[in-house]
């Protein structure tokens, strides 16, 4: 039997290595330090150059390392791929349900690991780059399949490889690249890149780069890896594979590290993870569910490498915890140092007054003159401006006008140096805009008052604007209230799914959309099989755990653009918009083998259930959403009649 690959390796040209120069990575790879795969992979390796693979010569080389096949067992048993049964050895249609490329890439990634799991680099952490490898392919793996971006065992490859480049400078420089991450915060700081070019003349993406293209890595790969570190490649917006691969790479990488985080600092990068997450339109009420299914998969990829998994609280009750911790307003001290700024054109009384406030216990600024004082409020915001009147250029009457001309200056409270105390010369003061006055010479008794007067207004407008705040917060918490209210009642409240009540008022308008726009639409009925005799024999309670985690489930396997609703009791309906009838049916079969290949645990209770789904694309046939609901609905039936735990798809 034979199999031609989906992909055919693709060999580096001098071009595209051109990021490292060829003859650079031509030495460094005959110098024998450059990490590469050895055994029987590199027999796997020879037998890929070919585009018709012979399947029995692959798996009895494959068969030749025992550990090397229960890896790829544990790849083709992983809820991404379709399968009734568990995988109990590698067969011909095992090899092929995972594919050859993922066969390939994952055979290769785990050589790596047999090499490299020691190092001469007393500073790189050799278990802690492999256990976050290991959480990164994890990671990549559930995120990409979500977004359908490639098969699942290569995005797993390219996760567990994204950070190749810091293994090779480990391998290649043990001394001085040791040093280089002990003083700079570890090999994934962000400045490690720069630094390494000017040591070393290259950098850890060079060598990845270089490295994947010459393990016969797709292209599309090799450029995720190169532009996942990038923090602003994403805003050129250029909507390629490859950089999508990469966002979503980045992301996992991001997922990763908070396995290895605690305390406050792991709550904070969680929500800065979320929220970029969101940005990628995963929705963030599944998130904290998807990165609980990472942190599973990664403990078991732990321990079959006898790399110990640090405790890790449950995202989920993470999530819970931190919308459950209140907000407290910091106290705040009756009287407090202002940030001051003079403005006086003679130097020595410029000097003294910066003095004497800085000895009240102020922060001060200085201007000479009008112009440079508007420049600084622009930069530095200042609370309080004292400034002279006689200046030359801008002079202080001036200042104050352009002052409260803008936002910045609104708020400002203004103080008047002057040696004038006639009313006239008082009330253009006042007029343009001042607070208050002091007389020159300055007494510091006066000016000290006239201070805290100002002090005291300044606390008042802040406690005004946080009243004002306070307002609108309350006014939309009550906007929030009535949201929440409305989303009640559209929403089941055991599952947190849709209801019918939304299915049947929204679905018409998703509908009309897709039809305008002659988009696919296609939908999933679901019935979990033999679900009374649940409730009939552990109870409702039971019961109900049991549909929360089959919610969790649907919710794995599902954009943030997807519809999930409970239809009601145990059937659930799913609306895929833009999505073909196959690949409703792969995303039906994905839920439907994960399901069947997992314990339900509920009250201490193990259970095996099965679901039966029923998919239906929108044909012209379909007059309404409702036509095609009920076409899931005849498909789920018939996968009822024939047996169950079946996926049937209407003709």
């Amino acid at each position: 039997m034979r199999m031609s690959r989906i992909h055919p390796r693709h060999r580096p040209t001098a071009g595209e290595l051109a990021m490292l120069e060829t003859a650079t990575f031509n030495e460094l790879k005959i110098s024998g330090n450059l990490p590469s795969p050895k055994g029987s992979v590199l027999k796997v390796m020879q037998l890929s150059e070919h585009n018709n693979v012979p399947l029995p010569e692959l798996i009895a080389v494959l068969n030749t390392d025992p550990v090397m096949i229960g890896r790829l067992l544990k790849v083709a048993n992983s809820a991404a791929f379709l399968r009734s049964r568990p995988a109990v050895a590698l067969t011909p249609d095992v090899l092929m349900a995972i594919g050859l490329n993922a066969v390939y890439q994952v055979a290769l990634t785990f050589a790596l690991v047999a090499e490299h799991r020691r190092g001469q680099c007393a500073q790189f952490n050799y278990d802690h780059y492999w256990s976050r490898a290991l959480a990164c392919g994890t990671a990549m793996q559930l995120l990409g399949s979500q977004q359908r971006l490639a098969p699942p065992g290569e995005l797993f490859t390219i996760g567990m490889l994204s950070s190749i480049g810091q293994l090779a400078m480990a391998t290649l420089h043990p001394s001085a690249y040791g040093e280089l991450i002990a003083s700079h915060g570890g090999p994934y700081a962000p400045v490690l890149t720069r630094l390494e070019t000017e040591q070393f003349g290259y950098h850890h993406l060079d060598i990845a780069g270089a490295l994947l293209r010459d393990w016969g890595l797709p292209k599309m790969f090799c450029d995720a890896v190169a532009l996942h570190e990038e923090a602003d490649f994403a805003s050129a917006g250029d909507g390629t594979r490859a950089a999508r691969l990469a966002l979503c790479l980045r992301l996992a990488a991001q997922v990763a590290d908070l396995c290895f985080l605690d305390g406050e600092a792991r709550l904070h990068a969680y929500e800065t993870v979320k929220k970029q997450a969101e940005r990628m339109e995963i929705d963030p009420s599944h998130f904290p569910r998807l990165c609980d299914e990472v942190v599973r998969e990664w403990r078991e990829w732990n321990a079959q490498l006898a790399i110990n998994t640090p405790e890790v609280e449950s995202f989920t009750l993470l999530e819970r915890r931190n919308s459950m911790t209140p907000r407290l307003p910091e106290a705040e001290a009756e009287q407090e140092a202002l940030h001051i700024l003079v403005v006086e054109d003679e130097a020595s009384q410029r000097m003294m007054l910066q003095r004497l406030l800085q000895l009240l216990g102020h922060k001060v600024e200085v201007a000479a003159d009008g112009q440079e004082a508007f420049d600084i409020v622009l930069d530095k915001r200042p609370q309080l401006v004292i400034t002279d009147l006689a200046m030359p250029g801008l002079d202080g009457l001036q200042l104050i006008r352009r002052l409260r001309a803008i936002p910045e200056g609104r708020q400002l409270y203004i103080i008047v140096l002057t040696i004038l105390d006639d009313e006239d010369n008082l009330a253009e003061v006042f007029s343009s805009g001042a607070d208050d006055f002091i007389s020159k010479p300055i007494p510091p008794r006066i000016l000290q008052a006239r201070l805290k007067a100002g002090q005291r207004i300044i606390q008042e407008q802040r406690s005004l604007r946080q009243e004002q705040e306070l307002l609108r917060r309350h006014l939309e918490e009550l906007s929030i209230d009535n949201q929440l209210a409305q989303e009640a009642a559209q929403t089941d409240g055991l599952t947190g799914l849709y209801n019918r009540r939304y299915a049947m008022r929204y679905l018409p308008q998703i509908w009309d959309e897709a039809k305008l726009s002659q988009q696919p639409l296609a939908a999933l009925m679901l019935d979990i099989d033999h679900f009374k005799v649940v409730n009939d024999e552990h109870g409702h309670d039971v019961g109900d755990i049991i549909l929360q985690e089959f919610a969790g489930i649907l919710r794995l396997f599902c954009r943030r653009s997807d519809i999930i609703c409970r239809f009601g009791g145990e059937e659930f309906l799913i609306i895929l918009p833009d999505t073909r009838l196959s690949t409703a049916i792969q995303v039906a079969e994905r839920i439907r083998a994960t399901l069947a290949n997992r314990s339900m645990v509920a009250s201490g209770l193990a259970l095996c259930l099965t679901v039966s789904i029923g998919v239906a694309e929108k044909k012209p046939a379909h007059a309404n959403v409702e036509a095609l609901i009920k076409a899931a609905d005849q498909a789920l039936y018939q996968a009822k009649r024939t047996g169950r735990n079946r996926v049937e798809a209407a003709l």
